[in-house]
C-alpha cells in the first residue's frame, strides 16, 4: 500500500478508496503485476505520475485488468477507430478513463456504430463527435441513445452531431424540455 502511495503520489485516504473499490488489489503482486502495469500505462499514454494517479483513483479497475488481453487491445481499437495520434489518445483517455471498464464488442463498438449510422454513415463526423465529447462513447445505447433518437425522429428533429450530443449528454429533464420545444417548433410551422 505504501508503494502505491509513493508511486502514484496519493494520500492514505485515496489509497483507501481505491482498496474499497477494488479489494482484490491487496492480492496483487507489486513487482509481478502493479509495477509493470502502471509503468506500461504511463509509457503507453505518456502520463506524468500525478495524472496516472488521478486515472487510477477514478478507475481502480484498471489495476485488475490484463495489459495484453484488455488494456492494449482497447487502446488500439480506440486509437484506430477514432484515427487518433498517440498524444490525442492520451488526452482522450484522460478525459474519459472509465472507458477502460467498457467492452469493445458489446459497448464501445456498437455505440460508435450507432453514431455513424445516425449520421448517415459518416465515420469521420462520428469520430469527431466522440473525440470532442468522449463521454458520448460511455452512454448506454439501449437505455438512452436509441430511445432518445426515436423520440427526436418522431419530433422531426434534424439528426446531426449537435442533436446526437444533446441525446447523449442531456439529463432526462433537460432532454424532455428540449424535445417538447422541438415539437412545438415543428407544429407551428
Amino acid at each position: 500500500l505504501h508503494w502505491l502511495e509513493r508511486r502514484l503520489d496519493l494520500d492514505d485516504a485515496s489509497v483507501g478508496k481505491i482498496i474499497q473499490r477494488l479489494p482484490s488489489i491487496l492480492g496483487l503482486s507489486v513487482p509481478g503485476n502493479l509495477q509493470p502495469k502502471l509503468n506500461w500505462l504511463q509509457r503507453r499514454l505518456d502520463l506524468k505520475d500525478d495524472v496516472l494517479g488521478k486515472i487510477i483513483q477514478r478507475v481502480p479497475l484498471i489495476l485488475g485488468l490484463s495489459v495484453s488481453d484488455n488494456l492494449e487491445p482497447k487502446l488500439q481499437w480506440i486509437q484506430e477507430r477514432l484515427s487518433l495520434a498517440d498524444e490525442e489518445l492520451s488526452v482522450f483517455i484522460q478525459r474519459m478513463p472509465t472507458l477502460f471498464g467498457c467492452n469493445v464488442d458489446t459497448n464501445l463498438g456498437p455505440t460508435l456504430d450507432f453514431y455513424i449510422k445516425a449520421l448517415g454513415g459518416d465515420e469521420d463526423e462520428a469520430a469527431r463527435l466522440v473525440v470532442q465529447n468522449p463521454v458520448l462513447l460511455g452512454v448506454s445505447l439501449e437505455r438512452r441513445l436509441k430511445p432518445r433518437l426515436e423520440e427526436a425522429m418522431r419530433a422531426r428533429v434534424v439528426i446531426d452531431a449537435g442533436c446526437l450530443k444533446r441525446i447523449g449528454q442531456y439529463t432526462e429533464k433537460r432532454w424532455q424540455t428540449s424535445i417538447a420545444f422541438q415539437e412545438r417548433q415543428q407544429s407551428s410551422q
